[in-house]
């Protein structure tokens, strides 16, 4: 029942007080909870279907893999299309390209809109099913792909891959190689693997120049934990520390964006390894 309250009989006013205390807005309160969670489930379950549709990758495949990516790990995002940190690594002297002459004409030649990424940074993937790889450049890719690792036995190998946990991946064959650089050792030797299981988009390391080259071409996105060290504990225990140059490239859909990218995959190996590309 409502709280009644009296005035003391030894206090007059010139007015009125009320007997009673309104009630407390339990009503509204619950009104207002419903109403929020009517709106925000069905965009949450929206949200996890679309992160369950991009397949298996990086992050577990379930609830708790999309709760940790949309809400524990999104803080930590950087911009995926600004070439700013780039243009500051090529002031400060990393002016090298790794494409070749015949790859850097085609890249200009094969400039395109960027493609349509899935909102959640992990996994990263390409949404639009019009931009995936059709099934002969799928086969094309791969057998391209493996053909360049059979070539190239003394600087690279397969492995699964330690980032996507679901592929092969191209590593570097030598504990010398793994351990060259910063960006090597942040890899664990892992250079290149492609997303066989949704639109056959990539990720790669590239220079800063050749970063910034794809990227105006329309070509590539940074992962959005590139230049990111996320903490064991929000991850599982697993080691998140990407250079800044890891990057997606978008799928292929013609032979001759197979070239290309095959042409971008031996920029990335000239790159980690400092050899000649076979």
């Amino acid at each position: 029942m409502p709280l009644s309250l009296s005035w003391p009989k030894s206090l007059s006013l010139p007015f009125p007080l009320p007997t009673h205390l309104p009630s407390p807005p339990l009503t509204t309160t619950l009104t207002t909870t419903t109403t929020l969670l009517l709106i925000l489930f069905p965009l949450a379950y929206k949200n996890y279907k679309t992160y369950l549709s991009y397949g298996p990758g990086g992050a577990p495949y379930n609830l708790l893999g999309w709760f940790g990516v949309t809400f524990l790990l999104y803080p930590f995002g950087r911009n995926m299309t600004s070439t700013t940190i780039y243009e500051k690594k090529i002031g400060s002297g990393e002016t090298e390209s790794f494409i070749s002459e015949d790859i850097d004409i085609l890249l200009g030649e094969l400039k395109r809109e960027r493609a349509v990424v899935g909102p959640h940074y992990v996994p990263q993937r390409q949404v639009v099913e019009g931009e995936f790889a059709g099934r002969e450049i799928r086969e094309t890719l791969d057998t391209s792909f493996y053909a360049l690792a059979n070539r190239n036995p003394d600087i690279i190998k397969f492995a699964k891959s330690g980032l996507e946990l679901h592929a092969d991946a191209i590593f570097l064959a030598t504990e010398s190689l793994i351990n060259r650089n910063e960006k090597t050792r942040q890899l664990k030797g892992e250079c290149v693997h492609i997303h066989r299981l949704k639109d056959y988009s990539l990720h790669m390391v590239l220079s800063p120049v050749d970063c910034k080259k794809v990227f105006d071409a329309g070509w590539g996105q940074r992962h959005g934990f590139s230049g990111v060290k996320i903490p064991k504990p929000l991850t599982g225990g697993r080691q998140i520390d990407l250079p800044s140059e890891y990057v997606l490239i978008y799928a292929p859909r013609t032979k001759e964006e197979v070239t290309l990218v095959m042409g971008l995959i031996t920029a990335s190996l000239r790159y980690l390894t400092g050899a000649e590309v076979q």
